[in-house]
Order: structure tokens, then C-alpha cells, then sequence
């Protein structure tokens, strides 16, 4: 009885191994077109402003926020410099003996920022090469 459940078990697990060997692989750049790379990505960091706030939770204690201190921006400002980072975000709430009330809220797509701060590096480090060759020549030229 026990081999007979281990050889089930084998199978299955064999079963979904082989299921999954087969599924569909697509390359992420295959499925994105017009791609050209972000120009001044710099320029949008330098405009947004990181903000620490704290939640309303007085006020809107059905939402559940978090307490304390948090990190971020506020979307409505975000919205004038990045607005693809800028999301709705749907609250929902009990609102009395079986209703659900929702309170929709913009917010920033941290994870959409990220390729802009990747950009911003690699145009600090670029003007920061461009500075070190500037000062070995000045130093060279004395």
C-alpha cells in the first residue's frame, strides 16, 4: 500500500513538472515596442518632493492605515511631473450592518519610479566622469 501511494504521488508530482515544462515563454522585450531610452531622467527626480506624513487615522479610522511615520510623495504633486507613476487605489470599507463603502484615493507607483532613478544615476555618474577628467586636465595644466 505505501509503495502504491508513493508511486502516486511520484506522478502527480511528475505530472505537474511536465505540465509546467510546457508553458508559453515570452521575452519581455518582444511584447514592448516604441522602446527608446528615457531622456533627462534626472530632471523629473529633481522635481519630485519626498515627503514624511503621517495618516488621518482619526478621521478615517475605517481604512486601517498604518501608524507612524511613512515615506513617500503626494500623488496629486507627482501627478504634474510623472503622471504614469499615478495610480487609484480603491479603500474598501464596512460601512454599516452589510454595506462596503469604498474611498478611492490617488497614489504613487513606487516601482514606476525606479527606471528614473536608474536614469538619474547614470546621468550623475556621467557628469561626475566628466568632472573628474575636467580636474585631472586642470591639474595636469599646472
Amino acid at each position: 500500500m505505501k509503495s502504491c501511494v508513493k508511486f502516486i504521488l511520484s506522478s502527480i508530482l511528475f505530472v505537474t513538472i511536465s505540465t509546467a515544462t510546457f508553458a508559453q515563454k515570452v521575452s519581455d522585450g518582444s511584447i514592448k515596442t516604441n522602446t527608446a531610452p528615457v531622456a533627462n531622467s534626472l530632471g523629473y527626480i529633481t522635481q519630485l518632493q519626498p515627503v514624511s506624513y503621517e495618516y488621518n487615522r482619526g478621521e478615517y479610522k475605517q481604512l486601517n492605515l498604518p501608524a507612524g511615520k511613512q515615506f513617500g510623495f503626494i500623488a496629486n504633486d507627482a501627478k504634474l511631473i510623472v503622471p504614469s507613476a499615478i495610480s487609484n487605489r480603491h479603500n474598501w470599507y464596512t460601512a454599516g450592518k452589510g454595506t462596503q463603502r469604498t474611498v478611492t484615493t490617488p497614489e504613487v507607483d513606487l516601482e514606476k519610479l525606479v527606471p528614473l532613478l536608474v536614469g538619474a544615476i547614470k546621468e550623475q555618474q556621467a557628469q561626475i566622469e566628466q568632472l573628474k577628467t575636467e580636474v585631472d586636465q586642470l591639474k595636469k595644466s599646472k
